[in-house]
C-alpha cells in the first residue's frame, strides 16, 4: 500500500511538472511587435516635410516636360517660285530633337540661281538679285517611329535681297534690302537609317518688309518645294 501510495505521488508530480507554468500563462500578442514596425515603418509629419523640402523639383518650361532624345543636322535644296521663274537655294541646319517628334533648330539658306520678278513697264529688264534667310526651326512628326511619316515644319527669320534694275533712261540702280521671313511646310520624312532621314516637302515662303523698285514681298514670297537629308541620332 505504501508503494502504491508513493508511485501516485510520483507520476502527480511528474505530469505538474511536465505541464510547467507556461501552459497556464497567456499567449503573446504581437500587438508590440506591430507597434515596433510601425513606428520604424511610416514617416512622421516632420519627416514628410523634410521629404517635400528636399524632393527633385522640375522647373517650369516654354515646352513642357519635353526630353531631349536625338541630335540632328543636315543639308537642305528646294525650289522656289520666283516670278515666272523657279530658283534653286540651298542651306542647311542643326538642331534639337525633343521626345523623338519635335525638332528645335537653326538654319541658313541663299540663292544658287537669281531670283527675278515679272515684267515691270517702268524697267527695261526684269530685276534680279540674290537671296538668302536664316531662322528658327520649329518641326513636328508624329509617328517618327514608322518607316514613312508625316512632318510640319516652320520657319522664321531674317532675310536679305541684293541685286540691280536697269531703267529706261539706262541707269542702273543697285539695291539692297532687308526683311522678315516666315515659311510653313508640311510633306512626308522616310526613315532610310537609324542615322539617316530624307524628307520630301512643300509649302509656301512669305515674305515683309520688302520695298525697292522693281521687287515687292509678293515677288519675294511663292511655293516652294523641298528636299531634305538628315543626319543624327535618336536615343
Amino acid at each position: 500500500m505504501k508503494l502504491f501510495t508513493t508511485l501516485l505521488f510520483l507520476a502527480s508530480s511528474a505530469l505538474a511538472f511536465a505541464q510547467g507554468p507556461s501552459s497556464t500563462a497567456p499567449a503573446p500578442t504581437d500587438t508590440g511587435v506591430r507597434a515596433y514596425h510601425q513606428s520604424t515603418t511610416q514617416p512622421t509629419a516632420n519627416g514628410d516635410k523634410r521629404s517635400r523640402r528636399y524632393a527633385p523639383r522640375r522647373e517650369n518650361t516654354l515646352f513642357g516636360d519635353l526630353d531631349l532624345s536625338g541630335l540632328w543636322g543636315g543639308p537642305t535644296y528646294n525650289y522656289s517660285a520666283t516670278g515666272d521663274d523657279w530658283a534653286l537655294v540651298r542651306g542647311g541646319f542643326g538642331g534639337l530633337e525633343l521626345d523623338d517628334n519635335v525638332f528645335i533648330g537653326y538654319g541658313g539658306w541663299s540663292s544658287r540661281d537669281p531670283f527675278t520678278t515679272d515684267d515691270v513697264p517702268s524697267l527695261i529688264e526684269q530685276p534680279t538679285y540674290d537671296f538668302r534667310h536664316g531662322g528658327f526651326i520649329l518641326a513636328y512628326s508624329p509617328g517618327s517611329d514608322n518607316t514613312i511619316h508625316p512632318r510640319i515644319t516652320t520657319i522664321l527669320g531674317p532675310g536679305r535681297i541684293k541685286g540691280s534694275v536697269l531703267g529706261l533712261d539706262g541707269s542702273v540702280t543697285e539695291f539692297q534690302e532687308r526683311m522678315f521671313v516666315g515659311q510653313l511646310m508640311a510633306g512626308a520624312e522616310i526613315n532610310l537609317f537609324q542615322w539617316f532621314r530624307l524628307g520630301i516637302e512643300g509649302g509656301y515662303r512669305f515674305a515683309s518688309g520688302v520695298d525697292v523698285e522693281g521687287v515687292t514681298a509678293n515677288d519675294v514670297s511663292g511655293a516652294v518645294v523641298q528636299i531634305e537629308a538628315r543626319f543624327g541620332l535618336s536615343w
